[in-house]
């Protein structure tokens, strides 16, 4: 095979069994990474099976894209059930380890059962051996690669983690990589603590073959130059997202505090993001063979070394109330050694913070840590108890809405979840479209999604985004924020423009958000490294397989219409300040947008379940249904 290795590799932790078969049925349907990753966990989760028994499959996926010369060609989906939705669990990571993966000669693992004692797997090649890590257990996720490392003799190991959170399978705990990026969304890294494994290495001498060899050369070093000389490729190589977050609260995108508001004035004019970087980065660094190098690597003397970007930056500034960067980084360099997920994290702190000036939990409810907005004490200890199951910790390791019903049904009544999950830090009461994608989207995450980033794009120039938005989605309003219009269009679209890059396993920033924004140049590359001679349209329609089977995975373990929610607070309480002062969700339009985007999709608009005629379209045979309706 081109492209893929041609090999899924399979461990049971229980027995010992080290197994493969092959890739390449899967691939015309599937392509790779995300795609083949939900047909792998379709076929092997057993319906009734707890996030932490052992029969729960954790799968690691590349797609037939990672690992080649191709700028962006780093990415690794992960999967299993996650023990905070119950639902299929995605996350995503880039770095190293993936190519290293599909160096050793395997482009999937599906590992399952559990150890007898704390392990590790080192993949050498097409050696697989299962290593005692009774030494790494409780050490944090720097310390484990570390002293792999060492403990193998190579410092060019690639390896994935868990730190003390995964070990006490806090439930949002994530998988981390190098000393910042991170599998962090719905708790990959508790269901491999419950497994006893606490880390994966990785170290391959092989290569990918690829069928048109100088062609795919000259297009990848071809992409290379396109990206450097991007408008959006010098703000990202240089400052990452850090400057960014300061527009983005002012445009009232980012809400304050757990969706209080969106305008808190001193963040306006004191977030310190910009000054941070200059005074204490080091670099930017990236993942593998990309140019654009859009994470900040940070050495602040007295706190240490790390690389961070994206959601810490607003996290832990706005959402816990504070402006004080050291803390920023200190809680972001403890999120990473500990390995928990900073976006769930940073929204348990911010709940017990509006909880604490609500007069509905007392410092007695905390340790004797008063959790009130901006504390320094609130904010670290908040995240060392957690990490550790300790005390108030203990309960919130289990998340915000167990943590809520001990506090009681006050508390319970201000818990903000979509699926289980802490929504992302976005404000969807006036941007509408990422409101739509949040509560519809697989795991209750709108972005990154062409059509949410369009709605953000609108305010630097409306015309222009309007057309663009006429082109993509058929609909110049789908770019307006506040309306309602074209919003479901632009979900669907952008969900499959989204799975193409997972597929592949290649970048979404790259190739969807800010550079390549259609799927063109990704299926140039495909066909270049593959010898396929597939169309666009193939590939998304692959995409749309991906999405309803997906969608049937959390139709089988009870997802319906119903969940596809966002908190009443953002149908009830309007905007009190900022530029879209008063802007509330109306019910009865959201659920208007909620009929077009089932309709768009061939689902039934009662239920929220794909129809047997979808299902049929797709191959996936109406079978799957029996017993659903």
């Amino acid at each position: 095979m081109y492209g893929w290795t041609g090999n899924i590799l399979k461990v049971d932790l229980t027995t010992g069994d080290i197994t493969t078969e092959p890739t390449e049925p899967y691939v015309d349907d599937y392509l790779g990474g995300r795609g083949l990753g939900v047909r792998l966990i379709y076929d092997h989760y057993q319906p009734g099976t707890e996030a932490f028994d052992p029969a729960n499959p954790l799968i690691f996926n590349t797609g037939p894209l990672s690992g080649t010369a191709l700028p962006g060609s780093g990415r690794v989906d992960v999967t299993a059930l996650s023990p905070m939705s119950r639902l299929r669990a995605k996350s995503n990571f880039g770095a190293y380890w993936g190519p290293e993966l599909k160096f050793c000669g395997y482009d999937h693992l599906l590992i399952t059962g559990r150890a007898a004692d704390p392990c590790y797997l080192w993949i050498k090649d097409g050696r697989v051996e299962i290593r005692a890590a009774g030494h790494l257990w409780g050490r944090d996720t720097f310390e484990t690669q570390k002293l792999i490392q060492q403990e193998l003799g190579d410092p060019e190991i690639k390896v994935v983690c868990i730190g003390p959170a995964g070990e006490k399978r806090v439930r949002f705990a994530c998988i981390l990589t190098e000393t910042g990026d991170a599998a962090g969304r719905t708790g990959m890294g508790a269901v491999m603590g419950s497994k006893n494994l606490k880390a994966i290495a990785v170290r391959g001498n092989g290569s990918i073959a690829v069928a048109r060899p100088r062609e795919f050369l000259d297009l990848s070093i071809q992409i290379n130059n396109e990206i450097r000389k991007h408008p959006a490729y010098e703000e990202l190589s240089q400052w990452g997202v850090a400057r960014g977050v300061q527009m983005m609260y002012q445009m009232g995108f980012f809400p304050v505090g757990y969706f209080e508001d969106v305008c808190w004035e001193e963040i306006m004019t004191q977030y310190g993001g910009p000054a941070y970087v200059e005074k204490n980065q080091l670099k930017n660094v990236g993942c593998y063979c990309c140019p654009n190098r859009c994470m900040n690597f940070f050495s602040v003397p007295h706190l240490g070394k790390g690389v961070t970007s994206c959601e810490p930056f607003s996290g832990f500034t706005g959402a816990v109330w504070n402006l004080d960067m050291d803390v920023f980084w200190e809680a972001t360099l403890l999120v990473n050694k500990l390995g928990m997920d900073c976006t769930e994290t940073s929204a348990s702190i911010s709940l017990l913070m509006e909880l604490y000036h609500d007069k509905l939990i007392t410092a007695k409810d905390t340790d004797g840590v008063a959790m009130e907005r901006g504390s320094k004490e609130a904010i670290l200890t908040t995240i060392r108890k957690i990490g550790a199951r300790e005390g108030y910790g203990d309960l919130l390791a289990e998340g915000q809405m167990a943590a809520a019903r001990a506090f009681g049904p006050q508390a319970v009544e201000k818990v903000d979840l979509v699926k289980g999950l802490a929504p992302h830090a976005y404000e969807f009461r006036s941007f509408k479209g990422t409101g739509l994608m949040q509560a519809v989207g697989h795991r209750g995450d709108p972005l990154p999604l062409r059509g949410s980033l369009l709605e953000v794009d609108w305010h630097h120039a409306h015309d222009w985004f309007q057309q663009v938005a006429r082109e993509q989605f058929g609909d110049a309003q789908a770019a307006i924020p506040t309306s309602y219009q074209g919003k479901a269009r632009s979900a669907v679209i952008s969900e499959h423009m989204e799975r193409v890059a997972d597929n592949l396993g290649i970048c979404k920033w790259l190739y969807g958000l800010f550079i390549y924004n259609d799927m063109e140049m990704a299926c140039r590359v495909f066909n270049l490294a593959t010898g396929k001679d597939w169309e666009v349209d193939r590939i998304l329609k692959i995409s749309e397989r991906v999405r309803n089977l997906e969608r049937l995975f959390d139709v089988r373990q009870g997802l319906r219409r119903q969940d596809d929610n966002l908190p009443r607070k953002f149908f009830e309480q309007p905007l009190q300040k900022g530029p879209y002062q008063g802007e509330v969700l109306d019910r009865e339009k959201f659920e208007q947008m909620k009929d077009e985007y089932y309709e768009i999709r061939g689902w039934d608009k009662e239920t929220g379940i794909p129809t047997k005629s979808k299902l049929e379209e797709l191959g996936l045979g109406a079978e799957a249904l029996t017993g659903l309706e």
